[in-house]
């Protein structure tokens, strides 16, 4: 990947951690999963694997994104302490 697209990756990732609507879909779909979670039967043991899945998949997409972000923050201070 190019300097630029990398560039424009980074961009992108920092975007979308603080874009609203973004926020806001995430908390959606970790709420349904929640609420399907806690109204489910006991014996409706798939359904409450299911929740648990998507709200951990929430999480990871969370990190990586928020990482990703991140990126050019922290190349930038590994490079200041290289030269020092």
């Amino acid at each position: 990947m190019s300097t630029f697209e990398q560039e424009q990756l980074w961009i992108a990732a920092k975007g979308l951690v603080k874009d609203a609507a973004a926020k806001e879909v995430l908390r959606r779909l970790r709420e349904n999963a929640t609420d399907d979670w806690a109204n489910s039967a006991p014996d409706a043991e798939a359904k409450r694997m299911e929740a648990y899945y998507m709200v951990r998949a929430i999480a990871a997409f969370e990190a990586e994104l928020t990482a990703l972000a991140a990126e050019p923050d922290l190349t930038r201070f590994n490079r200041r302490l290289r030269k020092a």
